[in-house]
C-alpha cells in the first residue's frame, strides 16, 4: 500500500464545507483507501486576481492500493458526483481535488504531475498539508520552512474554530431562536431539534450558490424543419421563500421547440427543477431560472415555462387566506411571438385548477 498520499481539497461556491465534507466521505469509503489525517478547514484569499468569495481548503493524507492514475480518476469521478463546477482557471468551484504529494515519488504524466507544480507557491496547500504530515515525511523540512517564510501580505490563511464551523453556527442559532421565541432547547422534544435543522438545510438548499445545473445529458436526433414541442407537465417542487424562510410548493410545466436536433434527456427536466428550487428565493426567480438554464443548456428555438404554486407566507401568516394558487408565466424565442404556439401549451395544461383553458 501507498502511503503519505497528500490531497489538497477546496471550495468556494454554495455550501463549502457540506461539498468538503462530502468528499472526504466518498473518499473515506472507498475500500482502495485508507485516510490517515485531515487537517482542519482553512478559510483562505482567492489567488490570480480573480475575484470571487473566500475558500475553504484542507489537507488529507491517505494511504492507497490504488496507482497515481487510479487515484486520479477515483479523485474525478468524486468532483463529478458533487457537480464540480469551475468555468476558468484558478476560479470559482464547487469542489477540486489534487494530488499533492505522492510521499517522495516524482510522477509526470500527460494528466498528473506530483508534486503539484503550484504547490510550493500556494500557502493554502501547504499550511493545511504540514498538520497531516509529521518530520519523517520526506519534504517535511522544505513545507516547514516555505510556511513560516510566508508573508500575511501574499496570502491570508484562516484555520476556522470548530465554533466558527457552518455546522456548530446552524445549531447554535437554532438554539438561541427556540430560547428567543420562550421555549427550552434542552426539553426532550427540542434537545435533537438543532442538528435536523442543519441537515434539512443541506438538502433544501444544496443549490444555494451554484449558478449552473451540471446534471444533464444531451442527445441529438433527425433535424427537421417542423420541430415538434417537447413537453412535461405537473413536476411537483419545494422551495423556500427568500423574504420569510417559509416554504412554496406547486408544479412546473415545461416546454421546448428543439433546434438543431438536439433534446435534453427527459428525466433531467424534473432535477432541473429541483435545482433551481433547492435555494432560497421566489417563485418569479424559479420560473425565470428554469427558462435561462435550458436556453445555455439547449439552445431551443423557443421556451414555455408555467409555474404554479402555494405560498406559506400568505397562508400561515399575514393574510392568512386559504388555498390561494399564484401562477408565473414565462415565454422566450418563437412561443414569445407565435400565439397560437402559446394557446396550444396553455391549454395543453390547464388552468390553475388542471381544467383545459
Amino acid at each position: 500500500m501507498n502511503n503519505n498520499i497528500i490531497l489538497s481539497l477546496g471550495s468556494n461556491i454554495g455550501n463549502r464545507e457540506f461539498y468538503l465534507n462530502q468528499a472526504i466521505s466518498q473518499i473515506g469509503h472507498d475500500p482502495h483507501i485508507l485516510v490517515n489525517q485531515q487537517s482542519g478547514f482553512y478559510e483562505t484569499s482567492p489567488v490570480e486576481n480573480v475575484k470571487q468569495r473566500q475558500f475553504i481548503n484542507l489537507a488529507l493524507n491517505v494511504a492507497t492500493t490504488y496507482s497515481p492514475e487510479d487515484l486520479l480518476n477515483k479523485i474525478h469521478q468524486v468532483e463529478a458526483k458533487l457537480n464540480r463546477t469551475r468555468d476558468i482557471h484558478w476560479g470559482p468551484r464547487t469542489l477540486d481535488i489534487d494530488i499533492v504529494f505522492w510521499n517522495d515519488a516524482h510522477i509526470k504524466t500527460a494528466d498528473l504531475v506530483v508534486p503539484h507544480p503550484e504547490a510550493f507557491n500556494r500557502l493554502f496547500v501547504l499550511a493545511p498539508t504540514l498538520e497531516v504530515i509529521d518530520t519523517s515525511f520526506p519534504l517535511y523540512k522544505q513545507i516547514k520552512s516555505a510556511v513560516d517564510g510566508w508573508s500575511v501580505k501574499d496570502q491570508q490563511v484562516t484555520l476556522i474554530r470548530k465554533e466558527d464551523q457552518s455546522e456548530t453556527v446552524i445549531q447554535s442559532s437554532v438554539r438561541h431562536l427556540l430560547s428567543a421565541i420562550g421555549d427550552n432547547p434542552d426539553r426532550p422534544g427540542l434537545v435533537e431539534t438543532p442538528d435536523r435543522v442543519f441537515r434539512m438545510y443541506h438538502e433544501i438548499f444544496s443549490s444555494q450558490g451554484i449558478d449552473n445545473f451540471q446534471d444533464y445529458k444531451l442527445f441529438e436526433t433527425d433535424e427537421t424543419n417542423d420541430s415538434k414541442m417537447v413537453m412535461m407537465k405537473n413536476i411537483p417542487f419545494y422551495s423556500m421563500c427568500e423574504h420569510h424562510m417559509m416554504p412554496f410548493w406547486g408544479k412546473v410545466s415545461i416546454a421546448y421547440i428543439p433546434d438543431h436536433g438536439t433534446i435534453i434527456g427527459l428525466s433531467k427536466l424534473p432535477r432541473l427543477v429541483d435545482f433551481v428550487s433547492h435555494k432560497l428565493g421566489l417563485q418569479e426567480k424559479v420560473t425565470d431560472d428554469i427558462v435561462a438554464q435550458l436556453n445555455k443548456i439547449l439552445a431551443p428555438k423557443g421556451v414555455a415555462v408555467v409555474v404554479d404554486a402555494r405560498h406559506m407566507c400568505v397562508e400561515m401568516r399575514g393574510v392568512k387566506k386559504n388555498d390561494p394558487s399564484t401562477r408565473t408565466i414565462r415565454f422566450t424565442g418563437i412561443f414569445d411571438k407565435q400565439p397560437e404556439l402559446r394557446a396550444e401549451f396553455l391549454n395543453s395544461i390547464g388552468d390553475m385548477n388542471g381544467k383545459t383553458i
